[in-house]
């Protein structure tokens, strides 16, 4: 969530890059700056990821267990020798042992451990979150204040900058409600008013765009869009989707659900002035029907996720026999299940085990 306030602080500061550029008049300078100067926030990325620790999973996977204990002790904040530490590194190298006894490494195939039902759910709400209509918003700010609403091309662009500024402190307060709320309902949440903030612009929209009460009031829902999204929309999709995932087919699972993630984002922005061109307004009720869609499909199929280890997150998949069972068994199941059960239980008995300590 972090990582989301920084990147919407980025679109932040490009859009007042950009309005400060466009009163630089007849020069090359105006767009070859703007887009030069980004070069800048890889370079320190580049310069800082050698310092980065792996992840403990990966390095147990690789038989690295010192370095793997290493990194926990600084995750746990214990020394490497504490029971803490020598406890995480059972059970992390239980769920290994489990995810490769019988488990197919194909993301689509019907395993015990259900990973058609997970990489589905990964795919889906990442597809989902950008189908919400955001970056008709974030995109084509500009066009639609200067041409729709009526608005001159400097106010158009300052009221662009306001918005994109709400959206960063939104985005910021998302890092503190995580945890607090959970995944889940901060997902349904976003999509819920992302629904309505298209619902109002329909229908204030649908009347004279050019009226400046129209206008007035259609900026509240764009405000209201963009408090939704970043809170719940924006980085959950991509952090869940590694949640779920069991270890074994993690890195295609979060590589097909931020594609799909992208991919949509793409088609968003390339259809978008075809459709208002084309259906005007009307463009906008596609969004009410797609959110009021995410809203029915995350309350049914997506579990929460919320201070639950991974290795419990596999549990309660394992006790699960369809797709809308993990909901009702993440609701039920005690947290830190996955110490309670042996490796034994967990391969030939997780249905039974899981339920049993659910109930």
């Amino acid at each position: 969530m972090l990582e989301g306030s920084a990147a919407i602080f980025g679109v932040m500061f490009v859009a007042w890059l950009e309005f400060g550029f466009y009163f630089v008049r007849d020069s090359q300078v105006s767009f070859r700056f703007p887009i030069a100067f980004q070069a800048f926030f890889p370079m320190i990325v580049m310069a800082v990821v050698p310092f980065l620790e792996e992840s403990p999973r990966w390095l147990v996977s690789k038989d690295r267990t010192a370095e793997a204990a290493r990194v926990l002790s600084r995750l746990e904040d214990e020394t490497e020798d504490s029971s803490v530490v020598s406890a995480r590194l059972q059970i992390i190298h239980n769920s290994i042992e489990l995810d490769g006894e019988g488990h197919s490494s194909n993301p689509f195939a019907r395993t015990p451990n259900r990973h058609l039902n997970r990489t589905l759910i990964a795919i889906g709400v990442n597809i989902l979150a950008q189908m919400s209509g955001i970056n008709v918003i974030t995109f084509y700010s500009n066009t639609i204040f200067q041409h729709d609403l009526g608005y001159s091309p400097t106010l158009s662009r300052i009221i662009s900058g306001c918005l994109q500024t709400w959206q960063f402190l939104t985005a910021t307060s998302a890092v503190f409600l995580i945890d607090r709320i959970g995944r889940r309902k901060l997902l349904i949440g976003g999509a819920f008013f992302m629904c309505i903030a298209s619902a109002g612009l329909a229908g204030l929209q649908s009347h004279d765009a050019g009226n400046s009460t129209v206008a007035g009031c259609s900026l509240i829902f764009y405000f209201i869009a963009l408090a939704a999204f970043p809170i719940g929309l924006f980085l959950i999709p991509f952090m869940y989707s590694s949640e779920i995932a069991p270890l074994r087919i993690r890195s295609q699972v979060t590589a097909m659900s931020g594609c799909s993630n992208w991919l949509f984002n793409f088609l968003i922005a390339e259809v978008t002035p075809k459709a208002f061109s084309s259906i005007g307004w009307k463009y906008y009720l596609v969004f009410v029907c797609t959110n009021a869609l995410s809203v029915v499909m995350f309350y049914l199929f997506l579990p929460e996720t919320k201070n639950r280890t991974l290795e419990d997150i596999d549990a309660f998949f394992l006790g699960s026999r369809n797709p809308l069972q993990p909901v009702k068994v993440a609701k039920t199941m005690p947290a830190g299940i996955a110490e309670q059960m042996d490796l034994s239980d967990k391969i030939h008995g997780s249905d039974e085990k899981v339920e049993k300590l659910a109930g």
